[in-house]
């Protein structure tokens, strides 16, 4: 994981530094991931998950990747740990500014409930996610801010 201001690239964020606006990463090693995430789900509780995989032979991808790509939140938190490829997400810290946390294999992130973000892939356009889940429901409503300007 690398993490930064958007807008000030040199000035870098560590693990404790997202926590403070209430994001959380870790790193897992990839052989003892699974005991990790139930852990995890365990301490959170997260009852759910699946797994989902994107890469330049998903049909539709463009399509896909354009409904996470533009400032949104969710009603429940978004829970990603990356088995394989790369991507990022933007986020808004305490002071408004974008921070792009860039993930990639053996790392997990936890954005939580109503927090803006932003999603994309890199130039790789690969990533394979497991996905943790508050409820037997999965997805988590997606609101975009002109929406809730509307409101």
């Amino acid at each position: 994981m690398r993490a930064y201001l958007l807008d000030q690239p040199n000035r870098s964020f560590a693990a404790d530094d997202l926590r403070r606006f209430g994001v959380y990463h870790w790193h897992l090693p990839l052989a003892a991931s699974e005991g990790e995430i139930a852990r995890i789900k365990r301490d959170r509780g997260y009852v759910e998950q699946d797994e989902v995989s994107l890469s330049k032979e998903t049909p539709n991808l463009e399509d896909i990747c354009a409904k996470f790509d533009k400032e949104h939140y969710h009603t429940l938190d978004e829970v990603r740990f990356v088995v394989d490829g790369e991507g990022n997400f933007d986020v808004r810290d305490s002071n408004d500014q974008w921070v792009r946390i860039e993930v990639d294999a053996g790392d997990l992130i936890i954005i939580p409930a109503n927090k803006y973000h932003r999603f994309y892939l890199t130039a790789a356009k690969k990533i394979r996610c497991v996905r943790l889940f508050l409820n037997n429901e999965g997805w988590a409503p997606l609101y975009r801010q002109a929406e809730v300007a509307k409101a």
